[in-house]
């Protein structure tokens, strides 16, 4: 079995066929997969999915390149907080995106 560490099944075009993703990914052998929250607005989503099948995770952060306005950044306390959820399994899209660097 795969786990894919690193998915955004949130993001339109995908949240609306979840059921063809998870077809998919079982067909590929894919047993568990960890949705990443780019935006605290998006967390409830993330969660959402994780919550409402067993064989998605979430993570709960925000990713730098998501700044600006319209979107909260979160004090430790919250990402503390929204990590002790349910099937959240990290603090992640914290965005270390050094390759854009190059």
């Amino acid at each position: 079995m795969f786990v894919d560490s690193h998915c955004h099944l949130s993001f339109p075009g995908l949240r609306e066929r979840i059921p063809d993703v998870l077809a998919a990914m079982a067909a590929a052998r894919v047993s568990d997969a960890i949705c990443i929250s780019t935006t605290m607005e998006e967390f409830p989503v993330v969660h959402g999915l994780a919550l409402a099948h067993p064989q998605l995770w979430a993570t709960v952060g925000v990713h730098p390149d998501s700044e600006g306005e319209g979107v909260h950044e979160p004090t430790e306390a919250e990402l503390v907080e929204a990590a002790g959820l349910p099937r959240v399994v990290g603090i992640g899209e914290t965005g270390l995106d050094y390759y854009r660097l190059n």
